[in-house]
């Protein structure tokens, strides 16, 4: 296997199926842009991109994974955001998923555990850095923040858990 890793065209495959999931994750955050959860707190959206990532966690392509999350970040914030949202989603998405790859080393949590962890992960994460950028009063959103991480980290994982098996059963 090593061997075929090495070669060209198998990293021209790959490299062009990393790009695809990334545009289908940026389509996938677009869509969810339009879907307004911001009455509930400022900047909660389901986080349904994140499925992608946690599916190559789950099939091993930690590379990919972390490929995928970066330039959907990059690219999300240049079409969609600003840099302040680039600092906020950056710090969330990139701590959150190598908490989810040493989670995965262990084989202990599932498909949801991992995701739920993620979720939960990401939003303190963010809550953090909006105490840096904002103050101190962005603290008092981390209720609500945990719990909607928690709720949209289950849904991200039971959608990448259902995704999953239908990959290994093709």
């Amino acid at each position: 296997m090593p061997a075929e890793q090495g070669n060209p065209r198998n990293k021209v495959k790959r490299l062009a199926v990393w790009s695809l999931l990334t545009a289908v994750c940026l389509i996938i955050g677009y869509v969810e842009s339009l879907i307004n959860l911001s009455f509930i707190a400022p900047g909660i959206k389901l986080g349904l991109a994140n499925s992608i990532a946690c599916i190559l966690v789950f099939s091993g392509d930690i590379k990919g994974a972390f490929a995928l999350n970066l330039s959907r970040i990059l690219l999300s914030a240049l079409l969609f955001g600003s840099p302040v949202s680039l600092a906020f989603s950056i710090a969330g998405g990139l701590v959150s998923l190598a908490v989810m790859v040493l989670l995965r080393k262990v084989r202990f949590f599932s498909v949801i555990g991992i995701s739920v962890l993620g979720g939960v992960l990401h939003n303190t994460v963010q809550c953090a850095v909006g105490v840096l950028f904002i103050g101190k009063g962005v603290a008092f959103y981390l209720p609500v923040l945990l719990l909607s991480g928690f709720l949209c980290g289950a849904a991200v994982g039971f959608l990448s858990a259902l995704i999953l098996k239908k990959i290994k059963k093709g």
